[in-house]
């Protein structure tokens, strides 16, 4: 019987951009032109990410969260936002409205212990 070793891998691009300069002479003076264009934002697999908030203060705040960042206003399927700050009586706000969705494939909410989730506005489950 023969082994077949598979590797996949999955690779996420985020924030990527291309460039493009051209220049052209179009006189002896040695006049130049530029074009340069830019794509960016698009997103290539639809995995799921896990989000953690590890500081204390404002959801909205970046420097709360770990290398993921804060969690968009929609996350991919089977996503979770993790609120574990090891930082004692830690408090997450949730100073901006946010949707977690529901259905065969949501997105799991887990606040752990010694840890609390102030919702003064809107949180809905979608």
């Amino acid at each position: 019987m023969k082994k077949l070793l598979i590797v996949a891998a999955l690779f996420t691009i985020s924030d990527l951009s291309f460039s493009q300069s051209k220049t052209k002479e179009i006189n002896p003076q040695k006049t130049e032109v530029q074009a340069t264009v830019q794509h960016k934002d698009f997103s290539v697999l639809n995995i799921p990410v896990v989000y953690t908030f590890i500081g204390n203060g404002n959801w909205s705040d970046p420097a709360n969260w770990d290398s993921n960042g804060v969690p968009p206003g929609e996350t991919a399927p089977g996503s979770s936002i993790h609120i574990h700050s090891t930082i004692p009586g830690a408090q997450c706000i949730l100073d901006v409205p946010y949707t977690v969705t529901a259905g065969t494939n949501p997105t799991t909410l887990i606040v752990y212990s010694g840890n609390n989730l102030e919702v003064p506005g809107n949180l809905t489950v979608k």
